[in-house]
């Protein structure tokens, strides 16, 4: 990076880490209605979360502990963070007709949130789905 003064001191933000499968979604066009941007956004994945956050550096422990989840499946997914957004982060609320975040989307289809995905975890059923059996 170059200076353009004379200011010694140079302040950006470190780099993400590139780790695990998770990849924050590139939107095609951000000036679309939230709900139409929600809607694509969860039909460019299989597994879709709307986090506080990034993959690499969760915002919230229950984005923490879904991302670790999801992490253990071995499946890439995709993620939106809702804090960069405020007309998604308030669209979605009624896209899901669920209150909180995380957000979690299978095949499209809106599952729940940090709760139901821990439910689903210890009843073996994301591993099916990670196994192609449940899907």
């Amino acid at each position: 990076m170059q200076r353009t003064d004379d200011n010694p001191f140079i302040i950006s933000a470190p780099p993400e880490p590139d780790q695990g499968l998770g990849r924050p979604i590139s939107e095609s066009d951000p000036s679309a209605d939230p709900k139409q941007r929600i809607q694509s956004m969860v039909d460019s994945s299989g597994i879709f979360l709307l986090i506080k956050g990034t993959p690499q550096r969760p915002q919230c422990g229950f984005s923490a502990n879904t991302v670790a989840i999801i992490e253990s499946l071995g499946i890439p997914y995709q993620t939106f963070d809702i804090l960069s957004d405020e007309s998604i982060r308030t669209a979605a609320k009624d896209f899901s007709a669920w209150p909180t975040f995380p957000q979690i989307y299978l095949e499209g289809e809106f599952i729940g949130g940090n709760d139901i995905l821990m439910e689903m975890y210890d009843a073996g059923e994301l591993q099916e789905i990670a196994t192609g059996s449940g899907a």
